[in-house]
């Protein structure tokens, strides 16, 4: 094993980060599962992006949620190649429906703009207050993922983008507004 490939595997064994991540998330959210590697093997744009980082599908820790609304029924993954408990963000893909928007990651496009599956929630510089961090859970993360699939299908409809959003590339940071910070998750009752 590549000493990559041996970083990419921060997980396993490590319940303790397990479950700081997934609890109380998958009993607020029942849809929150393991990604299947199945799913990775089959999805093109998983397939080529786990291709481009040199791992295999059993390498990466990887969740799926369903996300539902004007958009339409969406399958959503968020992939773990590096450790959210040593501040890397996660990576997320939107597996299924239209992929027009003006805000998706490339390079897993082919080059044609616009119609990546690889979301872009949140520039990673802003404040944390104003981006997902483990702290948050899974169950925000993937809240973060449906809250931009509805503004794309806003945005398709209108053409203005409906929430806040920040440039792509190296854009400066967003002023910190401390009244975004969410409240800790509690466990569903």
């Amino acid at each position: 094993m590549t000493q990559w490939r041996a970083r990419v595997r921060w997980w396993p064994g490590r319940f303790d980060l397990l479950w700081k991540l997934e609890r109380p998330s998958i009993d607020i959210d029942t849809s929150i599962q393991r990604l299947p590697c199945r799913t990775m093997r089959q999805n093109r744009d998983l397939r080529r992006f786990l291709a481009e980082l040199e791992i295999l599908p059993h390498d990466v820790l990887a969740y799926e949620a369903r996300a539902a609304g004007g958009y339409g029924q969406v399958r959503v993954a968020a992939l773990f190649p590096l450790s959210p408990f040593e501040g890397h963000h996660p990576e997320v893909f939107a597996l299924d429906g239209l992929r027009t928007s003006k805000h998706r990651n490339p390079p897993w496009d082919d080059g044609e703009e616009g119609v990546s599956a690889h979301l872009c929630l949140y520039y990673r510089r802003d404040p944390t207050e104003r981006r997902w961090t483990v702290d948050d859970g899974l169950v925000r993360l993937f809240d973060l993922a449906r809250r931009h699939l509805e503004a794309e299908h806003i945005w398709r409809q209108t053409d203005v983008w409906p929430i806040e959003e920040a440039e792509h590339g190296v854009a400066a940071s967003a002023r910190p507004k401390p009244r975004l910070q969410l409240p800790p998750l509690r466990a569903a009752s």
